[in-house]
């Protein structure tokens, strides 16, 4: 098991520097597409649909909204539903398993439909800006720097459950050890930009926004897969579960990140 794990992420890995430093704009947006695509398929699953065809119409019918988003060029306007959306999603998991609103396949599906979509339409506006590698790279810093945080500092202090009911493997004092080291990140990132502080103050909040979203979009994925009685998403990436076990965070992160930036005049 573990050799195919190494392997599958050495491709992820390599596929993920490709898609940032190689593809051009339209080959970006296609493999994004894709990405999105396999999402939905795998989202259907976790709302309840039970057949493959309706998995398959499900994930087509996202790919055909963003194709109609990228038509009319609303990308960015959509971002605006981000916060609605997010702020929703935190009321689920703080009344999980007691609310009845989501439990409902129609929900779980039109949020997948937004969550999916948005999160296409942030990185079609980040590809789009001058600085796309610099945004993008600073973006995924921010979701692993979490991550990573989350992990280590809630091994060594977790005492304080996060969402008991959703995932209990999570913890308050995770959650500020990732916060924290997104902000050593910043500090970083700040000092080899030439920030001045200003646009450093302005840099460290949407760090710590893009941080504690980053695991709302992890917690809502687990919500959907506690619901259902699954441990993965599905079983694409050999050792590693699903795309949607990968890039939970990123749907939550993505949109709200490129959100906070185009506010602060930065895209």
């Amino acid at each position: 098991m573990l050799l195919p794990r190494i392997l599958s992420a050495i491709v992820m890995a390599v596929l993920f520097i490709c898609a940032v430093f190689v593809l051009e704009a339209s080959s970006f947006i296609l493999a994004m597409g894709t990405v999105v695509f396999l999402a939905g398929w795998e989202w259907a699953r976790l709302s309840g649909v039970t057949n493959h065809f309706g998995r398959i119409f499900f994930a087509a019918l996202i790919g055909g909204i963003c194709f109609l988003v990228f038509h009319y060029g609303v990308q960015k306007a959509l971002l605006n539903l981000s916060p609605i959306l997010w702020l929703l999603a935190l009321y689920w998991v703080m009344r999980y398993p007691t609310e009845l609103i989501w439990k409902h396949v129609f929900s779980r599906l039109l949020f997948g439909i937004l969550v999916l979509v948005t999160t296409w339409s942030a990185l079609v506006v980040l590809k789009q800006s001058d600085n796309f590698v610099v945004w993008v790279l600073l973006l995924m810093g921010l979701i692993w720097g979490a991550d990573s945080g989350a992990y280590f500092a809630g091994r060594a202090f977790g005492k304080r459950k996060l969402a008991r009911f959703v995932s209990p493997g999570k913890s308050w004092e995770g959650v500020i050890g990732g916060a924290v080291l997104t902000q050593v990140g910043v500090i970083v990132f700040a000092e080899l930009s030439d920030f001045t502080l200003s646009n450093w103050c302005v840099l460290a909040v949407i760090a710590l926004i893009t941080s504690f979203v980053s695991v709302l979009g992890d917690l809502t994925e687990s919500l959907f897969k506690r619901h259902e009685g699954v441990k993965d998403s599905s079983h694409l990436i050999p050792g590693h579960g699903g795309i949607m076990d990968r890039v939970d965070s990123l749907t939550a992160a993505a949109p709200i990140y490129v959100l906070l930036l185009s506010l602060a005049g930065w895209l």
